[in-house]
């Protein structure tokens, strides 16, 4: 049925000795008269990440409106997760093909156009019971047969599924017949999300655990706590430098007004009867946002079925000052305002009673344990054995009390060299190490120690407004060629070398990698980015490490990977927010570019002096269609007349007029260009520009994904600038 339209997703060879022909018969197989299959055979699909094997067969299986979904498992709570993973399935193929399959509980085999779930089971060893097996095999031939060990790999197999399908650009509802085996080289795939200092919206973890879920990332970190970085006077020209470096903190108001976050509603208990004024004012308007604990189930639940495991860290004991603000009895009395008094039973008391109301909800915790104390070299900790024996006791305390409550891999961020003799040696050996800085975890000591690693190389960072010397965003072609997940953060170090690699993906020790995106000004309305300026600096991370971390594979060259990138999109039902105008098609999407001018003034550092308060001047695409007038895409000087800047509907859409509100650099003529692939682009009309707000443009009405402005003369000396695109029907 949709042979000719699928062309793009197979390459053909020929097939022989099929249908029960053992290819003896003496026939070349080449005149279609003697028996054999002469059919094109379906090559390997493009997904990312990249399959791991594919036998192809001939012909093509449809998704109809009379197809199926038939779950088949004898657990119940299996079925219960496994009915989630269809839900987010019926409501992406809703989007890509206007289907709502009916779902039947252990229904069997199935019939034609059916897709079938079968889950075998999996019991973890003893030995390591967070082990998973994340495998699955699909079988499509007339149907479309996913089996896998646990539910995660069928929800794997599920974004397989929903990647072929949208890559069918007639129709969204055809298949290529074949045989698919695929599993991940290293259990962990995670991401880490700073919202302790820029809190987003429980919407906004939604969307982008779907994104993760579509790419078959498999574990969501929340780093729920922090405040402004505190570093001699913490950035506060008010608070004076003492002799050695550090502010003196002294001032109670200092420490008042200072930010400090805590993402997550806590409940008062009666020994506590503050503990709820540990978490921030939920307050929207603000960009404040507080998760309630029936958000977390829905976070929860949601995860399951998209095979995502969901990590709460609680940064302490340094980054607390959420605490150390509500019981200043925490706080130690020599250190920083933000560092919690480890000798003290307060600390002890309330970060178990925060425990105690997160845990539940999660799969993994975190206990943070970074950056205490200043971040001392071994040296300086030496001198200090007292932090060492506290900082030791503090993460065994926490490791047994969360191990207690049903948790088994407590983690901490790398900080082995930051843990001298003689207590060093007395940090228990299952904690695992999540490692940042090769300096502060001394990776090789804590490896040969018996310890599990966890990649999270600080090169690879994304800080927006590239605060300490990190990217802003990635660069994906850099990232794409050189990162590996085997390279921990290393260098050299007081003269020592602290680099390490580790030397198989198979190693028992080593767990996988994380992204992570820290928000260190986000909390600052210098610096007032937006969702979309995050998506815009996850998106390509996460499609290229979900590539890296399942098969620690390259295959295609980058502009093919990244060309299958925009093709595939940020998952069908994926949507940043709250559409401001529902007929806007573009609103909430999708958007990229050439390239951009990153550009960002804090208040009154702009070139005019002027105080740019709550307004996003990034410069990238996203800003384009953030529905803010004032925020901007700028392309870069060296793109010249020949920049562009495109939109990502998601869908096939009807489209048939554009509005265009132009900045101080606009296109005297240009294109508007549609596509439905992203890379095969068809001209809509030729534009001669006025370059003025709410510019119209409209052509013969077509179905299009994807829509470009491409520049063609420029009308001023200055680079392109859209404030803002709509497009409608």
């Amino acid at each position: 049925m949709k042979k000719s339209t699928l062309a793009i997703m197979i390459t053909a060879t020929f097939l022989f000795g099929c249908n029960g022909n053992d290819g003896n018969d003496g026939n070349d197989g080449n005149d279609g008269n003697d028996g054999k299959n002469n059919e094109l055979i379906n090559n390997m699909p493009n997904i990312i990440p990249s399959l791991n094997f594919w036998q192809g067969k001939t012909g093509f299986t449809n998704i109809t409106s009379t197809s199926r979904i038939i779950l088949n498992t004898d657990d119940a709570s299996t079925l219960d997760i496994l009915k989630s993973t269809t839900k987010i399935l019926n409501e992406d193929l809703a989007i890509l093909n206007g289907f709502q399959l009916e779902v039947i509980e252990n229904g069997g085999e199935g019939e034609k156009g059916d897709i079938i779930f079968n889950i075998t089971g999996f019991t973890a060893p003893k030995h390591d019971p967070e082990a998973h097996d994340e495998s699955y095999t699909i079988t499509i031939n007339g149907k479309v047969i996913i089996t896998a060990p646990e539910v995660r790999g069928a929800a794997y197999a599920s974004s397989t599924i929903k990647q072929m399908l949208i890559q069918d650009f007639n129709g969204k509802d055809s298949l290529s017949n074949g045989l698919i085996q695929d599993e991940p080289v290293v259990r962990i795939r995670g991401l880490m999300l700073d919202i302790g200092r820029r809190s987003t919206s429980v919407d906004f973890i939604k969307n982008h655990m779907k994104l993760m879920g579509y790419y078959k990332m498999s574990e969501l970190q929340l780093h729920f706590n922090d405040n402004a970085i505190i570093w001699g006077n913490g950035g506060n020209p008010d608070i004076p430098i003492d002799g050695n470096g550090a502010g003196n903190w002294k001032e109670k108001e200092w420490v008042e007004n200072t930010f400090s976050g805590f993402s997550v509603e806590l409940k008062n208990t009666q020994a506590l009867p503050e503990l709820s004024k540990v978490s921030s004012i939920h307050n929207p308007k603000e960009r404040i946002f507080v998760l309630t604990i029936e958000d977390i189930k829905e976070l929860r639940e949601m995860a399951d079925g998209l095979g995502i495991e969901l990590t709460a860290e609680i940064e302490a004991p340094a980054h607390a000052m959420s605490f150390t603000k509500v019981y200043p009895d925490m706080r130690h009395p020599n250190m920083r305002p933000d560092h919690l008094d480890l000798g003290s039973d307060k600390t002890f008391e309330v970060i178990k009673a925060v425990w105690d109301q997160l845990s539940p909800h999660f799969h993994n915790v975190h206990i943070g344990a970074d950056e205490y104390a200043g971040m001392p070299s071994a040296n300086q900790m030496d001198k200090e054995h007292l932090i060492s024996k506290q900082m030791v006791n503090y993460m065994n305390t926490m490791n047994k009390y969360l191990k207690e409550k049903g948790h088994n891999e407590i983690r901490v961020w790398g900080n082995y060299g930051t843990l001298t003799y003689p207590h060093r040696a007395d940090l228990d050996k299952d904690i695992v190490q999540q490692v940042w800085a090769g300096s502060f975890a001394d990776t090789r000591k804590a490896y040969n120690d018996g310890f599990k690693l966890i990649n999270l190389n600080d090169t690879w960072y994304t800080v927006p407004t590239g605060n300490a010397g990190y990217k802003d965003t990635i660069i994906p072609r850099d990232m794409y060629e050189n990162w590996d997940l085997r390279v921990f953060s290393g260098g050299n170090v007081h003269g020592e070398d602290k680099s390490f690699t580790i030397s198989s993906l198979d190693d028992p020790q080593f767990l996988g990698g994380f992204l992570a995106n820290w928000n260190d000004l986000g909390w600052s309305d210098s610096w007032a980015y937006t969702d979309n300026d995050l998506h815009v600096r996850l998106r390509n991370a996460i499609k290229i490490g979900a590539q890296k971390m399942w098969n620690n594979k390259t295959d295609l060259p980058f502009e093919e990977f990244q060309n299958l990138a925009y093709t595939l999109g940020d998952s069908p039902s994926f949507n940043l927010g709250n559409p401001k105008d529902e007929s806007n098609l573009a609103t909430n999407k999708s958007a990229y570019s050439s390239d951009y001018r990153n550009i960002i003034y804090p208040l009154g550092g702009s070139p005019n002096g002027e105080k740019l308060l709550d307004v996003n001047f990034l410069g990238h695409a996203g800003a384009a269609i953030d529905g803010d007038t004032k925020s901007r895409w700028i392309a870069a000087k060296k793109s010249g007349p020949s920049a562009w800047l495109s939109v990502d509907l998601q869908t096939e859409q009807e489209v048939s007029r554009i509005e265009i509100d132009w900045g101080k650099g606009w296109a005297s003529q240009y294109e508007i260009q549609v596509s439905n692939n992203g890379f095969d682009w068809t001209t809509a009309t030729i534009v001669q520009g006025a370059g003025i707000t709410n510019e119209e443009a409209s052509f013969t009405q077509t179905k299009a994904r994807f829509v470009r402005i491409l520049g063609q003369e420029m009308g001023t000396d200055e680079p392109y600038q859209i404030h803002e695109i709509r497009i409608y029907k």
